[in-house]
């Protein structure tokens, strides 16, 4: 590979950290205008659209056989339903930035539960890095008062996020079986409708559906950002990173994200930072980062 090639792919992967850590200021944004099913509803149908013209470009677009359906199922409950409700709700009721530093915890979880199910072996180094993003996480959590926890428990917002990142969890480790049965993107653009179906029937069932002529072109182009540039034209680029230069220096990337996405809600959102929030995420990053070295 070339030098330039080289650098491409990598301007690319920051380019998709940048984007992913705007969707949290995005999100804030959307989720206080409208009702968090509908953000997620709009959002889909956005990625929906492109991810299939690209199945059909690619020549890859092929009805599912009834145990891909069932994957494509279980990758768009857990990583399109469940994840984009609980994100969208948490981010109506907290920062964009507190949300953003406690997602960071999800390569964690993800190295927890494969340790425990999978019986993958993290090693003294990983278990310390887990170690630190949990602490992080509860200063993050508690503004650095941990007695907060024992006298008023976890705030409703700081729950709905960490919900998010369980399901994030499953979705990953359906996804590994998943790929098994059908290529990554048919993957995700699968999820994307199947996902997109369920969040649309039950924001009808609530009535919490907006129609797209009662968006304005704020909300319109806030929905094009997440559904275009953040699943769409994200998935691509991640996935050609990964190609380019293997998924263990990929993955590093993603530790960006909470970096931008708090430097965005600071400077675009006008959002506070406490020091002990900021403590907290350094410490997050950091244990992201010393589970992940190689």
């Amino acid at each position: 590979m070339s030098t330039n090639t080289s650098a491409t792919f990598y301007f690319k992967l920051v380019a998709t950290m940048a984007i992913w850590g705007g969707t949290f200021i995005v999100g804030r944004v959307l989720a206080q205008a409208m009702p968090p099913l509908s953000v997620a509803f709009w959002r889909f149908v956005a990625a929906s659209i492109c991810l299939f013209v690209l199945l059909w470009q690619r020549n890859e677009f092929a009805w599912p056989n009834r145990h891909q359906w069932l994957w494509a199922s279980a990758l768009a409950l857990t990583g399109v339903f469940a994840y984009n409700i609980f994100f969208f709700a948490g981010l109506a009721e907290i920062t964009a930035s507190r949300a953003a530093l406690l997602v960071a915890l999800n390569p964690i979880l993800v190295a927890i539960v494969s340790s425990l199910i999978l019986r993958q072996v993290l090693g003294p180094r990983r278990w310390l890095g887990v170690g630190l993003s949990l602490v992080g996480a509860i200063t993050v959590i508690t503004q650095g008062d941990f007695a907060a926890v024992a006298r008023h428990g976890v705030g409703h917002g700081e729950l709905l996020i960490l919900g998010c990142c369980v399901s994030w969890v499953a979705y990953t480790l359906f996804g590994r079986r998943a790929m098994q049965h059908l290529s990554s993107l048919a993957a995700t653009a699968w999820a994307s409708l199947i996902g997109c179906a369920m969040l649309g029937a039950v924001a009808l069932m609530r009535g919490e559906l907006n129609s797209p002529l009662a968006l304005d072109l704020t909300q319109w182009l806030g929905v094009l950002y997440l559904g275009v540039l953040a699943t769409a034209a994200g998935f691509i680029w991640y996935n050609d990173g990964i190609k380019a230069i293997g998924a263990a220096k990929t993955i590093v990337f993603t530790n960006l994200v909470p970096v931008f996405a708090v430097i965005a809600s600071v400077v675009l959102l006008g959002e506070s930072l406490t020091l002990p929030a900021l403590l907290g995420g350094v410490m997050v990053v950091g244990g992201v980062w010393l589970t992940n070295r190689s």
